[in-house]
């Protein structure tokens, strides 16, 4: 990737990368992710990842060099068995999701089963960390975890002044950070007396294998210091609140683990539905999984969505209108790019869109086209191809067209399962029951004369709908009305001259004349 001379902009990704580079002047630059497979991943996990791609992609395209390494936490217990889940799974409660059964039988374990699902999707969406590390595997089981869970027990006191100290509260005196696993795999809390470091035991049991975890706290400024991190974004939410885990990873890992911690770089908020005051939750089920998200939308919108706003913004997902605003937005911030001119979100476009290891499938027709054009022709792409072309549009070549037709299967899937009723419609193919006054009947004589002389193109027929309801002297929306009432059987619909141009202009005709 060509290194980034320009000025640095306000956009957040330019300042957070200058802000990173300068902090750390020489050598790679690592970037670190970590979430826990505990269910199906939603979209606002993948702020957190994305948000590491970016800060590395930004590194890289400042000409340094940089790695982003993606921490799987399978290691974390199973909390509760999730409605989700079989009742058979309430034994599992307590037992680390990667020595917990796929619930549905097709990877080895609970723990592969959801990274697996997740990372398929990642994939689409132009994600490859340079590395991915299972805290199971690569960090307890290899014995990388060896040394931390040391120098924890070596420094329990300083660990329990620090924890005491950041919370404002006093511990139990039999209180531990390390815990262990028993016959059945299943955690419970370490005896800090039961510590033999000559066997490197506690409780009797062997930390240096995987039978033991350090809890949250230290597991994660641990790991920083086994993994080298220098850089590694969270939420503001959950994790940098005065005194959350950060401020006592930052305090752990200077005073435990002699490493200096790592910047976030940002700090992010949490991904809403919209109308949601609650962020998306795996276990509660109000969430968009990725794989629904990018059933709807292209990768590089969902990718624009996410590092448009500055990260500290709770960010809202609308599945519905929202999203088809949203892909005209970076349809629009496209067009302009691609004529040389300003847009406000250029910065947020050109990392949305450099995702050039898969195919990047984006017409120049805008979704609300699409979605008028689609359901005008009844769903069939050839006819879609068609309406389209009697507006202006047609393929440059093979590769556009095969964009168009992959657009249309959003378009499809959106409206089965988001589009908002307002939205959608069906040409009804009989003439439905109308009874008209004379002023309606007036206008569509009117309206017929005038469209037989025009070019069958949404403005003009506007114009012509427009001038024919003046003469009429009935009211524009009484017109309008009129016309969604013998096309759609309904009141109201897209707009008239934009909706008509969409469809034979004989079929158009022979209905206003109320023909069947």
């Amino acid at each position: 990737m060509t290194t980034n001379t320009d000025p640095i902009s306000g956009y957040w990704l330019d300042q957070a990368t200058a802000e990173i580079v300068e902090r750390f002047p020489t050598g790679k630059i690592l970037v670190s992710s970590g979430i826990s497979p505990s269910a199906s991943y939603h979209i606002g996990h993948f702020r957190e990842i994305l948000t590491a791609e970016a800060l590395a992609w930004g590194i890289r395209r400042s000409g340094r060099e940089a790695d982003h390494i993606h921490v799987v936490d399978n290691f974390d217990p199973l909390r509760k068995r999730y409605d989700f889940l079989p009742e058979k799974f309430e034994e599992f409660v307590g037992r680390p999701i990667c020595l917990i059964p796929d619930p549905f039988d097709c990877h080895k374990t609970y723990a592969e089963h959801y990274y697996s699902e997740f990372e398929d999707n990642a994939i689409k969406m132009g994600i490859r960390p340079s590395k991915v590390v299972r805290g199971y595997e690569d960090l307890y089981k290899s014995g990388k975890m060896v040394q931390p869970i040391e120098q924890v027990l070596e420094n329990i006191d300083v660990v329990r002044e620090v924890f005491e100290k950041m919370s404002n509260r006093q511990l139990d005196a039999d209180w531990t950070p390390v815990m262990v696993l028993d016959d059945q795999d299943h955690f419970s809390n370490a005896s800090l007396a039961s510590w033999d470091k000559a066997a490197q035991t506690i409780s009797g049991v062997s930390y240096v294998a995987g039978r033991a975890k350090l809890n949250w706290r230290l597991d994660w400024p641990g790991r920083w210091s086994v993994l080298g991190v220098q850089v590694e974004p969270f939420s503001h939410q959950e994790h940098g609140a005065a005194g959350g885990s950060y401020d006592t990873g930052v305090e752990f890992s200077k005073k435990v683990f002699g490493y200096e911690p790592p910047v976030p770089g940002v700090q992010y908020g949490n991904i809403h539905l919209v109308g949601d005051t609650k962020k998306m939750s795996s276990s509660k089920g109000n969430l968009i999984t990725p794989e629904q998200a990018l059933s709807i939308m292209p990768p590089e919108v969902l990718r624009y969505f996410v590092v448009k706003s500055k990260p500290e913004r709770t960010l809202y997902f609308d599945p519905g209108l929202g999203l088809y605003n949203l892909i005209d937005e970076y349809a629009k911030v496209e067009t302009a790019i691609t004529k040389h001119e300003e847009t406000e979100f250029a910065e947020a476009y050109q990392f949305a869109s450099d995702i050039k290891e898969i195919d990047v499938l984006v017409s120049g027709v805008s979704f609300n086209h699409l979605v008028v054009s689609y359901q005008a022709a009844h769903g069939d792409s050839e006819k879609v191809l068609g309406i389209l072309a009697r507006s202006g549009w047609t393929p440059t070549d093979d590769t556009e067209r095969t964009a168009l037709l992959h657009e249309l299967s959003y378009v499809a899937k959106w409206l089965e399962k988001y589009a908002p009723e307002s939205i959608t419609f069906t040409i009804q193919k009989e003439l439905p029951h109308h009874e008209l006054n004379d002023g309606q009947k007036y206008f569509l004589l009117k309206l017929v004369t005038m469209l037989g002389d025009t070019s069958f193109e949404a403005q003009a027929i506007h114009d012509a709908v427009y001038e024919a309801s003046v003469s009429s002297e009935i009211k524009p929306a009484e017109a309008f009305r009129t016309i969604y009432q013998l096309f759609l059987g309904k009141d109201s619909g897209p707009k008239v001259g934009f909706f008509l141009s969409n469809l034979e202009k004989d079929f158009v005709i022979a209905r206003l004349k109320l023909e069947a």
